[in-house]
């Protein structure tokens, strides 16, 4: 049984780790980058999507401006970790007590990650009404899909995986 929840553990930790902003992590272009793009084309979607005017677009810009690099540092560090976890879990035996170090961290990441979506969200629906709100949600959705499809061409989201899945060794001690 302990097995199962920890490979249940480890498949949530990947999902997570990857559904961390994939579209955002797209290399700079020139001065500003893509993030000075994408603020941009917000800037001037916002305000008629949203039925909101230029003051409040500028507020969730700047929440938006605020958590985002909170957010993808804490999503460094969770993948610099997991990144860790892999070599270590290359050896035949690792050991406990640095898996659990490992384990630690990362969930402290991905709990640190959620955190800051939860406070970002709060913020932003002390300024939207939750007519706007759902309509921001589905605006952000909506861009993150387009994101995902340019990013991954024309078959949709780009291999996760460089070469495909691997196998990971899986040693069960007391068996």
């Amino acid at each position: 049984m302990a097995p199962r929840v920890f490979l249940r553990f480890l498949g949530l930790t990947l999902a997570l780790a990857a559904w961390a902003p994939l579209a955002l992590a797209q290399p700079l272009k020139g001065p500003g980058g893509f993030q000075n793009e994408l603020q941009q084309v917000k800037r001037a979607q916002l305000g008629p999507t949203l039925g909101v005017d230029q003051r409040t677009v500028d507020q969730l810009l700047k929440l938006d401006q605020k958590y985002t690099p909170l957010k993808e540092q804490a999503r460094h560090e969770a993948k610099a970790a997991f990144g860790q976890l892999n070599q270590l879990m290359r050896n035949p035996t690792p050991s406990e007590a640095e898996v659990r170090v490992l384990l630690d961290k990362i969930m402290r990441q991905e709990q640190e990650m959620i955190n800051l979506k939860l406070r970002q969200t709060e913020e932003e629906r002390a300024i939207l009404s939750p007519v706007q709100q759902a309509r921001y949600i589905l605006y952000l959705q909506q861009m993150m899909k387009e994101a995902r499809s340019i990013k991954g061409g024309p078959g949709g989201m780009a291999p996760m995986i460089p070469g495909g899945p691997r196998e990971i060794p899986v040693s069960r001690p007391g068996r």
